[in-house]
């Protein structure tokens, strides 16, 4: 074990400075001294130069640190920022045999006459598959959402102002109709309020052995 008299006074210098910025004794004396003292209090707090503290309890630290990683952390609270309104959603589900438009709430409730069918837009048999079947339940859906946009049902759970988020399933012929329909004069009025395009088209990896094909 290497005795106190054996440690260089640089050390014992290093350590008295390191306490005295952590302020645990005003008073700390950094010159060395001509021998070391016969304890380690003595030598640690500059010898007979400066008194020691009493060594009944080892001494106490400042009570405060700065700790970069929690002074971050601690950053002054944001200041509030008025929530965006969560958007309605219009549903477009497009099959080989038929096009669906749904407008709904931001909260799934089907808007009042907010559907929209190949059958109920007057197409019959393979027409409800066609491409005009799907043009004409887009026109009829924007001007429904045209009305919400004027005047929102705050009663039933509409939000102002009106947000839209496009959806598209599937992909038939009404599918490229109602994009199209979208970015020609019939939608001039509710392009703006479009914030997302989303196609939720399940797509199939793996699973169970497909349905034979149809053969006509």
């Amino acid at each position: 074990m290497v005795s106190l008299a054996q440690l260089r006074p640089s050390v014992l210098s290093a350590a008295r400075q390191y306490l005295h910025r952590a302020g645990l004794h005003e008073n700390a004396v950094f010159s060395r001294p001509a021998s070391f003292g016969t304890s380690l209090a003595d030598d640690m707090w500059g010898g007979e130069d400066s008194a020691a503290p009493p060594l009944d309890k080892p001494p106490m630290g400042p009570n405060t640190y700065y700790n970069p990683i929690t002074a971050i952390m601690q950053r002054e609270p944001k200041k509030d920022i008025a929530e965006r309104s969560k958007p309605y959603h219009l549903h477009v589900y497009t099959t080989h045999n038929n096009c669906r438009v749904v407008f709904t709430y931001p909260s799934g409730k089907l808007v009042k006459n907010g559907w929209w069918t190949s059958g109920s837009c007057g197409f019959k048999g393979a027409n409800k598959s066609s491409y005009e079947a799907g043009y004409q339940c887009a026109v009829r859906a924007f001007k429904r959402v045209e009305e919400e946009i004027a005047r929102p049902n705050f009663k039933d759970g509409g939000v102002s102002p009106v947000t839209l988020a496009l959806k598209f399933k599937g992909f038939g012929w009404g599918r490229e109709a109602v994009q199209k329909a979208f970015m020609t004069s019939e939608g001039d009025n509710i392009r703006s309020s479009v914030v997302v395009v989303e196609d939720r088209t399940p797509i199939k990896i793996g699973g169970t052995r497909a349905k034979k094909a149809r053969r006509l």
